[in-house]
């Protein structure tokens, strides 16, 4: 019986990972780019097998207490379980459940998401408040083509977010999603990296061009979000504005195979409407897990 080595070999670049895997590429892209600043809080590692097969996954660590929150995977396509038991038995080395944070997110394209889902809980004893299922959410990626120009409307200038604006995207964030103030500070800390990180875009009115009406947000991982129009200025095509914007300042800098992605929940038709008629792709499986440990479990 042949035993399967892992070697441990110097992190994948953006370069070298198919267009096909879009959610790893341009999250990798991200980092190279500075979009993601590494500060010692997100760690990739790339393994080779000795079949010759490419492994590689992107942690994400909160800022104090090092918690992780976030884990991408690359699988070769070529993989196979046994030797996606040895990838996971070098990534998770040495880490249990105390070293993750109440929730933590992950991503990945393969056939075999359920098998690393799995493979993860199993390691690390995660205790869930509920069922560990995918994200019920649709996932839409972006084209690979440029978008058109379009004006912005008479009354409102399109412009860069700020620091300042930090507080009431937070506020109405925090009412779009449903959370409570015990996690305002998390989400305004979210929010405040999404702006001076990476080149997030609002709409301004001119009877107050101090404060945004309408505002689009670029994670570190590659994806969109927080995609918001205050009543009163719906129906003036803002919101198209501001996605054509993003993306194209995502390829500008990235390339066009770097795709960038949305995820939209499946009641939110007008997003998702939205969407697909800039012609972003409706993927066939979401690719995404949410893990949460049961309330009081430390």
């Amino acid at each position: 019986m042949c035993t399967i080595l892992m070697e441990k070999i110097a992190p994948l670049k953006s370069l070298e990972i198919p267009e096909k895997m879009f959610l790893f590429k341009t999250h990798v892209s991200f980092i190279e780019k500075g979009w993601l600043p590494k500060d010692g809080n997100v760690i990739v590692n790339s393994f080779q097998s000795s079949t010759g097969h490419i492994y590689s996954s992107i942690i994400h660590q909160q800022i104090d207490n090092k918690l992780i929150v976030r884990m991408d995977f690359f699988i070769d396509d070529e993989a196979t379980l046994e030797e996606i038991d040895i990838f996971l038995d070098e990534v998770l080395n040495g880490k249990n459940e105390a070293n993750f944070s109440s929730w933590f997110v992950m991503n990945m394209q393969t056939r075999y998401f359920d098998d690393i889902v799995r493979g993860v809980i199993q390691r690390l004893n995660f205790h869930f408040g509920k069922d560990p299922s995918k994200f019920n959410h649709n996932m839409i990626a972006s084209p690979t083509t440029e978008p058109g120009q379009i004006s912005v409307p008479q009354g409102y200038t399109l412009g860069p977010l700020l620091e300042g604006h930090a507080e009431v995207i937070t506020k109405q964030w925090a009412l779009d999603i449903g959370f409570g103030d015990a996690s305002y500070d998390s989400l305004q800390s979210m929010v405040l990296a999404n702006i001076t990180q990476r080149p997030c875009f609002g709409i301004f009115s001119n009877s107050d061009p101090t404060t945004p009406i309408a505002w689009l947000a670029v994670y570190g991982t590659g994806s969109i979000g927080q995609l918001h129009v205050k009543e009163g200025h719906r129906g003036r095509g803002l919101a198209r504005i501001l996605l054509r914007n993003a993306l194209k300042i995502v390829q500008n800098t990235h390339g066009m195979e770097c795709r960038v992605h949305a995820c939209a929940e499946k009641t939110n038709t007008a997003s998702l409407n939205l969407l697909l008629s800039e012609g972003w792709q409706l993927q066939p499986f979401n690719h995404k897990i949410i893990l949460f440990r049961k309330t009081g479990e430390q």
